[in-house]
């Protein structure tokens, strides 16, 4: 990836961050007593993930599959952001999948948004993750390394194209303390190595 490719990367994965701590922050205030179980971030528990319902509209969205297909078979348009996407909403779980889509209406981005509260997400990735663990994480670091270095799952709330890249793809994994600060990991589909690493604990 070229320098210019790497800048638009971050660009947008700032505003896709900034997209997930606000909807992360919506109810990270509650339920603070709950438990925190030890998990480690094996491929089974990330299966079971997908398998929770609130991923169940993030699943049938797939990156370069058109918007007259979708919404066909969503049988739902979707309503316009500000960021010029379109966000299509779950009813039944509150979650939404915000889409980004080229200029052929392809796919070029999916983000999971919890809108009625995230205690889901936090729970699923039950994490303990500081800044200074965040700080070791660089790129090139394997997705296996990353595992090993942080407590918890890593959630996946990100799938996009890298841009001008052909045929590249990224996606993010979120790891959600109990009080709602996030560590997001960008990795490289096809490596599975890091592209990059934010922590936020300031939600506000």
């Amino acid at each position: 990836m070229d320098k210019k490719g790497k800048y638009r990367l971050m660009l947008i994965l700032g505003l896709i961050l900034g997209m997930m701590i606000v909807a992360v922050g919506c109810s990270s205030s509650g339920d603070q007593s709950s438990q925190v179980k030890n998990a480690s971030d094996s491929e089974a528990q990330q299966e079971d993930i997908f398998d929770n319902a609130i991923f169940d509209l993030y699943n049938q969205i797939d990156l370069n599959d058109k918007k007259a297909d979708i919404e066909k078979s969503l049988g739902a348009t979707g309503n316009t952001s500000a960021e010029g996407s379109y966000v299509y909403l779950d009813q039944d779980t509150g979650y939404a999948v915000n889409v980004f889509f080229d200029d052929q209406d392809l796919v070029t981005l999916k983000l999971l948004v919890p809108t009625t509260g995230s205690r889901e997400l936090i729970e699923l990735s039950n994490a303990s993750v500081t800044k200074d663990q965040a700080a070791k994480i660089s790129p090139g670091m394997t997705r296996n390394n990353v595992k090993k270095a942080l407590t918890g799952v890593g959630v996946e709330m990100l799938r996009m194209l890298i841009p001008n890249v052909a045929d590249k793809e990224a996606y993010a994994l979120a790891w959600i303390n109990n009080d709602g600060s996030i560590l997001v990991v960008t990795f490289d589909a096809d490596t599975d190595t890091v592209l990059a690493a934010e922590f936020k604990d300031n939600l506000l």
